[in-house]
């Protein structure tokens, strides 16, 4: 089947598998007249936890594009701290979405909403970028795991248990309309989630730019 239109998921991390399973959700939500060509950020942290993480990865994004990379019809930028979008958003003259930007604006059109990530190092940068966004008023919680997420990206189950405890402790405080989970290599515990019956709109931030890519390539209303 031809492909309608290129979409480019740059994983701002150095782990392969993580692209996989990233381009995968976008995939799901897109269908197969979409083509996401999948690219890994080699040299970059194997998992973003910090701000070093995030300015390394940001320099090595933007030296791929200098040197050429191809752009496609759209860019997704998979890491939560959105690494390099606004200056890829300068520079390039296709739509680009963080999966942040993307997961945050979707969850803001349900109400106030939580974000669970398992990155404290990014508290700060995560809250910055909801002032960014322009959601910051809408933004009743950002939870932290405390369990190392190198330990917790090894133990799947453990790592859905953790979230979904998360996501009922943003629940209960009795202002939180949807939770957003930070993180792209969270991708597939967030589709799990979404699909187990959570006591409110669970939105995986992946699927989350996929759609708002799908959007601004198409030139529909946002």
């Amino acid at each position: 089947m031809p492909h309608d239109h290129k979409l480019l998921l740059i994983n701002p991390n150095a782990t392969v598998s993580v692209t996989e399973r990233m381009a995968v959700a976008a995939r799901e939500v897109l269908g197969p007249r979409w083509y996401v060509e999948e690219m890994t950020n080699v040299g970059a942290p194997p998992i973003i936890t910090d701000d070093a993480g995030l300015k390394l990865a940001t320099d090595l994004m933007v030296e791929a594009f200098d040197k050429g990379r191809d752009p496609l019809d759209g860019v997704m930028v998979a890491a939560f701290g959105d690494p390099a979008l606004q200056e890829l958003k300068a520079k390039l003259p296709v739509p680009v979405a963080g999966i942040a930007e993307s997961g945050m604006l979707e969850a803001a059109t349900y109400g106030n909403f939580a974000i669970v990530a398992p990155t404290p190092d990014l508290f700060d940068a995560i809250t910055a970028l909801s002032v960014r966004y322009g959601v910051r008023d809408r933004m009743s919680a950002l939870l932290t795991t405390t369990t190392d997420i190198y330990v917790l990206m090894n133990e799947p189950q453990a790592l859905v248990e953790t979230l979904r405890g998360m996501i009922d402790e943003a629940v209960a405080r009795g202002d939180v309309d949807a939770v957003v989970i930070g993180g792209g290599p969270l991708a597939d515990a967030a589709k799990t989630l979404a699909a187990s019956n959570p006591p409110c709109p669970v939105i995986g931030p992946v699927p989350a730019a996929a759609r708002r890519l799908r959007t601004l390539i198409l030139g529909e209303d946002t």
